[in-house]
């Protein structure tokens, strides 16, 4: 007799689970580095307490956009290496998972975009 497991089954639970945790991955690197990215002009502050008011500024400003560059380009990295992996996996015949990652993909674009699209259609100044 044949056992069949849920794990060897096409489209199983763990094929599905695969492909959503590797969508989700360029947002999870995006969420946590622009945490760190937020966090790093206070810890620049507190190390130049006894500076000036412009030299703080400064650093913290060039501190923020440094880490946001960063985040931007760990975030492209991310999603390249999660568009190769779908690849691989259609390839191989795991189309449950590639599946999943690409509409997990798709998910994690409206979250990053949804703050820029509502910053341009939100009225910055209410009419009187």
């Amino acid at each position: 007799m044949a056992q069949s497991t849920a794990g060897s089954a096409p489209g199983s639970r763990d094929d599905v689970r695969r492909g959503l945790l590797a969508g989700l991955t360029p947002l999870i690197r995006l969420v946590v580095l622009f945490a760190i990215a937020l966090a790093l002009p206070t810890v620049a502050r507190l190390a130049l307490g006894a500076q000036g008011f412009a030299t703080q500024q400064e650093v913290e400003v060039i501190a923020l956009a440094a880490m946001l560059l960063v985040a931007a380009i760990v975030y492209a990295a991310s999603l390249v290496g999660v568009f190769r992996r779908m690849r691989s996996w259609r390839e191989s015949g795991h189309t449950t998972q590639a599946t999943a990652a690409l509409w997990t993909l798709a998910a994690t674009a409206l979250i990053v975009a949804l703050p820029v699209v509502l910053a341009a259609l939100w009225p910055q100044h209410p009419a009187p």
